[in-house]
């Protein structure tokens, strides 16, 4: 078909057969798009909070969280939820700084990470309102 029209058949069909091949096997494209990034947020202090994280991948990704740049390790109070980062009671010091999600291929070792989201902690109580926490803009 392409022949009749004056252009020759056979490289055309190669060279687009060779740029899906390329995107199949990740050569020029990115296997790991994020489709919802965790955002920045205000957040009660000792209220729950979730910091959402949604990718896609041509294989099986791993997800995990950073916390200034350090991994997130899962207790009662702060844990992983599918690929998002669930608070059960969010805490002015421990969760002052930096979230940034991270997704690792590890057949590839292709990894990418989210934009940096962060809580601003705001205070109920007085209590809260008056402790040291302050400097850290809750």
């Amino acid at each position: 078909m392409g022949a009749a029209r004056g252009y020759p058949a056979g490289p055309r069909r190669l060279s687009l057969l060779s740029v899906l091949l390329l995107q199949l096997l990740g050569g020029t494209q990115a296997a790991i798009v994020f489709i919802k990034q965790p955002s920045s947020q205000d957040a009660l202090q000792g209220r729950r909070a979730l910091l959402r994280c949604e990718v896609e991948a041509l294989g099986p990704v791993h997800v995990y969280w950073l916390h200034d740049g350090a991994p997130v390790q899962d207790t009662e109070r702060r844990f992983a939820q599918g690929s998002s980062l669930s608070f059960a009671a969010v805490d002015r010091l421990q969760d002052y700084g930096t979230f940034q999600c991270v997704a690792r291929d590890d057949v590839t070792g292709e990894e990418a990470r989210s934009a940096n989201a962060s809580f601003n902690i705001k205070c109920e109580s007085q209590e809260c309102a008056q402790s040291p926490c302050q400097t850290l803009n809750c």
